[in-house]
């Protein structure tokens, strides 16, 4: 795997391709550099991402990581411009072909489940492309990258919604009845996070046909996600309990207009089919 240093990547929403020589960096998912990952987000942000939860490093990265099924995952960075004006426009993993049987072909890789388009400035989408083949083509003979379901000023398949997303206001809700009514609690301290986690899989772990648990890697895509979030005060934890036991729970990505119901748990949930587990 070939990787070269990213420098500056912030900035320069303005840019035009002609405006300096594309580069296309290849990294791991867990080597890329934070400068890299601050300018994944600024990118996100200069073009108005439709689904900017599930499109952000630490839902993607950490995915890659943990969720990659044994294909191997690289994130190909493509920036343009020189020394500070270098921008960031485009982040993308691709699969890497097995060397036998692979055939060549570099795709768009996504979590399980997700249809989401990849960080990509939509107006170099063609150059964008075109710097992706090339660069790929140095890493092996007959290179082709697979981006059929792709539209014309896009990357990936069009977006589809994490099943049964919610928009949540950003406030702590409490809800208190009479003798024996549930109390729910919103949990939004960082410090907090880590431990109604653990009471969300445990009440996942009881009542689920299929628990989080069980599975190592997915346990640990949700916690260390979680954590990742929790970090930039974008995570939050929903439990409601009844007679101080919790019977249901929801993990919250990202705040405000944009927040999302993650994953769900309740009692009585086995035997059901789990829409929201969407990783």
């Amino acid at each position: 795997m070939v990787k070269r240093r990213f420098t500056v990547i912030m900035g320069g929403a303005g840019m035009a391709p002609e405006a300096g020589p594309w580069q296309v960096d290849l990294c791991r998912p867990g080597e890329v550099a934070p400068e890299a990952v601050a300018g994944w987000r600024a990118l996100l942000t200069r073009t108005g991402a439709a689904d900017p939860v599930f499109s952000d490093p630490d839902y993607l990265l950490t995915a890659a990581r943990h969720l990659s099924d044994g294909r191997t995952v690289t994130v190909a960075l493509v920036s343009a411009g020189e020394g500070v004006r270098r921008t960031l426009h485009a982040a993308i993993p691709l699969t890497v072909p097995h060397p036998v049987w692979g055939k060549g072909r570099f795709a768009v890789w996504q979590p399980h489940g997700h249809a989401g388009a990849p960080a990509l400035d939509p107006r170099f989408a063609g150059a964008i492309r075109a710097a992706l083949v090339e660069r790929l083509g140095t890493l092996r003979r007959g290179a082709s990258l697979d981006l059929a379901s792709t539209g014309p000023t896009t990357v990936g398949p069009a977006l589809r919604p994490v099943a049964e997303a919610v928009r949540i206001p950003a406030h702590h809700i409490l809800a208190v009845g009479g003798a024996g009514a549930s109390v729910r609690e919103r949990i939004a301290e960082p410090h907090r996070i880590r431990d109604a986690v653990e009471e969300f899989l445990g009440l996942d772990a009881a009542h689920a046909a299929a628990p989080i648990i069980g599975d190592p890697c997915e346990a640990t895509l949700v916690r260390v996600v979680t954590r990742l979030f929790a970090e930039r005060r974008q995570c939050a934890v929903d439990l409601t309990r009844r007679d101080g036991q919790v019977v249901a729970a929801s993990l919250i990505l990202g705040t405000g207009l944009q927040a999302v119901v993650w994953r769900r748990a309740a009692e009585g949930m086995a035997g059901r089919r789990r829409l929201d587990r969407s990783a």
